[in-house]
């Protein structure tokens, strides 16, 4: 009787627990979102309204006055980089995965401490090449800046994946005739799909919710959701019904990303991880 009391009570304590961390979690984002169907005196009335009468209002400017040139430029920008870190880190992860020396782990190494590297070290070289080569607010400069802090991490995950798939298949597909090229593309790409999925959601949401790259290499023409949401805090005023509208038309694809990949997202991530 007393093991089971006990064991009730912890239960209660774990329950307890869990929604005080969900709540902890969720209360900002229900914020957020309730707060973009508010008008400008809800938004700002204290004690806040527990009832108070939605509006659209900061949706329909959200979605006009040339604010979706801003979600265009993310797509663009996100999707390009995965794109092209997909491309060039599924091939250097298959070469430093087969370099079989001392040296490939200190090339892995070196590479991923690009990644773990400051920003500000690499964004104010980055800007003045960037700067004398014409391209500041372009899109290729946010492209190039968000390719620079992606591949490494990406390099480094699709290596460790591709050192734990069996070399029995690549050996078997080597004595079918099959070159290096063919051996990557048909044989090991379809194995390491979990760890590609993976890694394309995870620079999809880097790249979408990337910051301080974009603010410095972007004005008005290429400047994406981060960048327009904070260039809305002015110095008098704060527009918070259209901010938080902007935020939360902002987190709709990460939202469906994750939910549509986590599958794929926790066996790649996970299998990456162990060796």
């Amino acid at each position: 009787m007393y093991g089971q009391k006990y064991s009730n009570l912890k239960k209660l304590v774990l329950y307890a627990i869990v929604f005080t961390y969900l709540v902890f979690v969720l209360f900002p984002l229900i914020w957020l979102v309730q707060s973009s169907f508010k008008s400008m005196y809800q938004a700002l009335k204290i004690p806040p309204a527990l009832i108070w009468r939605p509006t659209f209002e900061a949706y329909q400017k959200a979605l006009g006055g040339g604010m979706l040139k801003a979600f265009l430029n993310s797509a663009i920008v996100s999707l390009s980089n995965v794109v092209l870190v997909l491309v060039l880190g599924v091939s250097a992860g298959y070469a430093l995965a087969n370099l079989k020396t001392k040296a490939s782990q200190n090339i892995g190494f070196w590479i991923l401490s690009v990644r773990m590297a400051p920003a500000f070290g690499i964004i104010v070289p980055l800007y003045i090449i960037l700067r004398s080569l014409h391209l500041v607010d372009t899109i290729f400069a946010v492209m190039v800046a968000h390719l620079t802090i992606n591949l490494p991490l990406a390099i480094w995950l699709l290596k460790s994946y591709f050192e734990e798939i069996p070399s029995e298949l690549a050996e078997a597909a080597i004595v079918d005739g099959a070159t290096r090229t063919q051996i990557l593309l048909y044989v090991l790409v379809p194995v390491a799909v979990p760890m590609i999925v993976a890694v394309s959601a995870l620079v999809f949401l880097l790249s979408w919710n990337e910051f301080l790259f974009a603010f410095v290499l972007t004005s008005e023409a290429a400047r994406t959701v981060p960048v327009l949401v904070a260039s809305l805090a002015g110095t008098m005023r704060f527009d918070w019904p259209l901010m938080c509208a902007l935020s939360t038309l902002a987190l709709i694809p990460a939202f469906v990303l994750v939910v549509y990949l986590q599958r794929y997202i926790v066996r790649g991530l996970t299998f990456g991880a162990v060796k």
